[in-house]
C-alpha cells in the first residue's frame, strides 16, 4: 500500500459549488484562467508528495505520469474526482462554451511527476488539450529563490474548441509538431500575449484547454515538479478518429522519452 492509498473524507477538500461556473468561465474567457482557492487540504497534498517521493525512489529519478480514472479512484484524491458538484460545475462550464451537453460525464485524471533531465524535455512542449474543460492541481512547486518554478504559461484562447475531429487533428499536428519551436520564442510569447500562471498548490486553475495553447515552464533537473491535471469533456471522444489521435499523442511522448 502506497501514501497514495490514504483516502481522506470528503469534508477534509473545501466545498465547490456549481454556482461558480458563469464566474470561472467569465475569468476563464478574459484572463485564460479562472482559480478556486484552497481546495485541496494540506494533508492530502502531504500524501500526494510522499507518493511521489515513494515511485522516484522505486523508478528513478526521471519523468513519469500516471493516466486514467484507475490510479486516483479510492485514494486521497477520490472525494475530489467522485465530488457530484465538481461534476456538475464542469458539466455548466462545458454547456457554457459549446452550447450541448458534454457527450460523457467521464472525467480523465492525469498525474504528471518533472524531475531529472527527461523532466526539461516534458517542459515548455505547447500543445492543446483535446478536452475543452482543463484543471490544473499544483502539488509540489519548486520555489525556492533564484529557481526556475515551472509554473503554467499559456497563449489563452488562441483558437476556438474544434468541433470537428479531422480539423482538430491536422491542427494539433501543425501547431504542435510543425511550429513547435516557434512558441517557445520569447518574441512570439511577448508579440501574442502568452501568460504566465503562477501555481499554488491547493488551488485549482480552470481553463479551457483545447482553446488554449499551454506547456509547463522548466525547472531545475535537480528538482521534482508534480502537478494533478483533470480533464472534461471531449466532443470527439465517439469519433472514428479518437484512435489516431490518442496514437499520435502516444508517439509524441515516446519521442520525448527517447530524446
Amino acid at each position: 500500500m502506497t501514501a497514495l492509498d490514504e483516502y481522506p473524507e470528503r469534508g477534509d477538500f473545501a466545498p465547490i459549488s456549481a454556482q461558480s461556473a458563469r464566474a470561472l468561465a467569465v475569468s476563464m474567457d478574459e484572463s485564460g484562467f479562472g482559480v478556486l482557492n484552497d481546495i485541496v487540504p494540506a494533508s492530502v497534498l502531504a500524501t500526494l508528495r510522499r507518493t511521489v517521493s515513494e515511485l522516484i525512489e522505486h523508478d528513478g529519478f526521471k519523468y513519469f505520469a500516471l493516466n486514467g480514472a484507475a490510479w486516483c479512484v479510492n485514494t486521497c484524491l477520490g472525494p475530489l474526482f467522485d465530488d457530484v458538484e465538481l461534476l456538475a460545475l464542469l458539466r455548466q462550464l462545458y454547456m457554457l462554451k459549446m452550447g450541448v451537453p458534454p457527450p460523457s460525464d467521464r472525467i480523465l485524471p492525469v498525474m504528471r511527476v518533472l524531475a531529472g533531465t527527461q523532466g526539461r524535455r516534458h517542459s515548455c512542449n505547447f500543445h492543446y488539450d483535446s478536452y475543452v474543460v482543463s484543471i490544473l492541481l499544483p502539488v509540489l512547486i519548486p520555489c525556492d529563490p533564484g529557481e526556475p518554478p515551472g509554473h503554467l504559461v499559456m497563449f489563452p484562447n488562441l483558437r476556438n474548441a474544434r468541433r470537428s475531429p479531422v480539423v482538430n487533428i491536422f491542427e494539433k499536428l501543425l501547431i504542435e509538431k510543425l511550429l513547435a519551436p516557434m512558441w517557445r520564442l520569447a518574441f512570439v510569447q511577448k508579440a501574442l500575449s502568452a501568460k504566465v500562471v503562477t501555481l499554488t498548490p491547493g488551488n485549482l486553475y480552470f481553463f479551457w484547454g483545447m482553446r488554449s495553447l499551454h506547456a509547463n515552464q522548466a525547472c531545475a533537473p535537480s528538482r521534482v515538479r508534480c502537478t494533478v491535471l483533470l480533464h472534461f469533456g471531449d466532443p470527439h471522444e465517439r469519433s472514428v478518429f479518437k484512435g489516431l489521435s490518442q496514437r499520435l499523442h502516444a508517439m509524441r511522448l515516446r519521442r520525448m522519452t527517447r530524446a
